[in-house]
């Protein structure tokens, strides 16, 4: 996990504010409409869903990114919630070069 101002590991739900039903929720959505439309290397499905749900784009943005979710088809690919929600885990094992060029 990233480290607070403190240096202390910060708490999953403080970078990505979902817990785990919602980011297993999220992923299914995201990974349906995937494969009806492809990636359209934005987070237009993911957008979709936090509006439903209630969820600040911004932030579920941001926090997606720390961990390689850069669009869509990387928040299907590179965020898993066993790596994410693991005791001691950490965003910044997560390589975040920026969006992936296809």
């Amino acid at each position: 996990m990233a480290p607070t101002d403190d240096g202390a590991p910060a708490d999953p739900a403080v970078l990505l504010p979902l817990d785990r039903t919602q980011l297993d929720a999220l992923r299914e959505h995201v990974e349906a409409l995937l494969g009806a439309a492809g990636c359209d290397q934005t987070h237009r499905a993911t957008g979709e869903w936090a509006a439903r749900n209630g969820i600040a784009l911004d932030r579920l943005r941001e926090g997606l990114e720390e961990y390689g979710g850069f669009c869509d088809c990387e928040v299907v690919m590179n965020v898993d919630p066993a790596l994410v929600f693991a005791p001691g885990a950490q965003a910044a094992s997560v390589p975040a070069a920026g969006p992936s060029r296809r």
